[in-house]
């Protein structure tokens, strides 16, 4: 039961709308973060969450070879991450 409570609680994350869909942060977010995976919606975590998240990806992204975010999406993907994440409002 934990589990299934767990897998839905990751999909309703994944198939949430964008807060302010087209600021440049989200359509990062959204351009770089859905090459892999459906982006998950940025209240579904808090800020240190989302920060512990962008370390394990970026760390991910060096073991696979991939490129990481340029210096501008980063900081844009961080930006908007920090703005919209849970109990920011």
């Amino acid at each position: 039961m934990r589990m299934a409570s767990a897998v839905l609680v990751v999909a309703l994350a994944a198939c949430t709308k964008l807060p302010d869909p087209d600021s440049p942060g989200a359509q990062a977010f959204a351009r770089r973060c859905g090459e892999c995976h459906r982006p998950y919606a940025p209240g579904s975590m808090t800020w240190p969450m989302w920060e512990y998240q962008l370390g394990r990806m970026k760390t991910l992204f060096g073991q696979l070879r991939r490129p990481w975010l340029s210096d501008e999406e980063e900081r844009l993907v961080v930006d908007y991450l920090r703005q919209h994440a849970a109990g920011q409002g």
